[in-house]
Formats: structure tokens, sequence, C-alpha cells
């Protein structure tokens, strides 16, 4: 049975926007994700960046917190370690009184940061709440870096994957049935739809088993479903055997489009 909260995800955006926008503290904001996408539905959460000047960032951080506790408490919060991978601050959230599938992703970005998130071919078109100082310009991907990248990955991964596709086997072949699942999404799955997005996705190679509906031709996709969920311990060895064969088709044609 479907839950009714009190707190809905536009309601969300409209106080946090109203909060940060009445303050001289934040000097952009902006919509990532599924918003950037077009792709929002019942299930998006709300991915936030808020630009602040350098010396700042702490006080967006209780900025935001105080006015989402005017809507809700806070039940669940976790706070990035810094250095984050991205380099930005970033917090979750999670509301008592709204759905957990709108969950607050807050990055708080220094004025000074030079990875904004707005290449267009990685992140979409930023849904832009305010810009005080014309901050949010979306930005064109570094072709040559990227595709160096690549390049370095693709490299990786044709030494890493047949090399290690026994763990796989031999969780099989031992009957552990949670080894072999982990060893094979992990030095399989993960590798075989890298190469894939590689081919069919490059800008977004990176993305993992993420948008695959959008990122993947149709056929392909559907027979990555259907790879990823075994039924038995022996089939398992089956799909691996098959995403390896794939994994192999797929090099070949990169080497040709080479």
């Amino acid at each position: 049975m479907a839950t009714s909260w009190k707190v809905g995800r536009q309601r969300i955006i409209e106080t946090l926007t109203g909060a940060l926008e009445k303050t001289e503290l934040a000097r952009a904001a902006w919509l990532g994700g599924s918003d950037a996408s077009g792709r929002t539905d019942g299930f998006s959460d709300v991915d936030l960046v808020v630009v602040v000047d350098d010396d700042r960032v702490e006080q967006a951080f209780a900025l935001v917190r105080s006015a989402l506790e005017r809507l809700s408490p806070i039940e669940h919060s976790y706070r990035m370690p810094n250095p984050t991978w991205h380099g930005h601050d970033q917090e979750f959230l999670a509301l008592r009184d709204a759905n957990p599938c709108h969950m607050i992703d807050l990055v708080v970005m220094k004025r000074s940061a030079k990875d904004r998130f707005l290449e267009r071919e990685r992140h979409g078109d930023a849904l832009v709440l305010f810009d005080r100082d014309g901050f949010v310009t979306a930005e064109t991907l570094d072709r040559a870096a990227h595709d160096a990248k690549i390049r370095r990955r693709l490299e990786e991964l044709r030494a890493t994957f047949p090399i290690f596709q026994h763990l796989v086997t031999k969780a099989v072949e031992r009957g552990f049935p949670a080894e072999a699942v982990h060893w094979f999404q992990a030095l399989t799955i993960r590798p075989l739809v890298e190469v894939l997005r590689m081919r069919h996705c490059p800008d977004r190679y990176d993305y993992g088993l993420r948008y695959l509906d959008r990122d993947l031709p149709p056929g392909v996709r559907r027979e990555i479903e259907a790879l990823v969920l075994p039924a038995t311990l022996a089939e398992i060895e089956t799909n691996r055997a098959r995403a390896e064969e794939m994994f192999r088709e797929c090099l070949r044609s990169l080497d040709g489009a080479d």
C-alpha cells in the first residue's frame, strides 16, 4: 500500500530555493540529476548544488538543514568525509515526513571550484533555481582529456577482465553462491558494461549500471538485464561465459573503431 507523505518533492525544492535565495550567502543554486536530464519521476531524489564563497561552506550546510527542519525532522543524514572523490563538500539528508526516494543530495560548491558538473554531455542541462553572478554556464566536455581516460581504462580492462574470471568460476564450482555473485557482479558484469558504454555512450563510460535504458541499445540492455539475474548457481557460470563472449566482441568492435 502506498504511503501518503506529508512533504512532497516539489515542496522540498521550493522551501530550499526560498531559504537560499533570500540570503546573500548562496550565490547560485541548481538541480542536477533527473531534473537536468528531463527524466524526473515519482522516485527522483533532489540533487541540489549550492555555490557559496569559499569561506562560507559550513554556513550553507547549516542553512539548508534549518530550512529542511522547518518541513520535517531530519531522520537520516550522512556528510561525506573530505576530500570527496569530486572535490566538493557533500551531504545526504532524508526527512522523516517525506518519501525516502526524495532524499536531498546536497553539494556545496566553492565559488573558486573548477569542476562544476556542468558538462552537458555528461550531466545534462542544469535546472537553475537562481544565479546571481552568471556562474551556471553549460561547459563543453574536454574531449581530448576524456578520450585519454577512456584509452587508459580500456587498456586496464583488457588486462584485468580475463585474468580475474576464474574467481567467478571457482566460487561456482566450490558451491559458494554469495561469493560467486559478488565476483560475477564486480569482475564480469561491471567491466562488460563499461566497455559497452565505451562503444555506445562514451561520454558516460564510467556511469556503471545506471541509465542503461538511455545509454545502450534496447537489445543490448535487455541482454545485460537478463545476465545480471541468474536463477541458479550453475546459471552464474553460464551467464559469465556469455558475458565474456560479449566483452570480447565489444573489444573487437572498439578496436575496429580505432
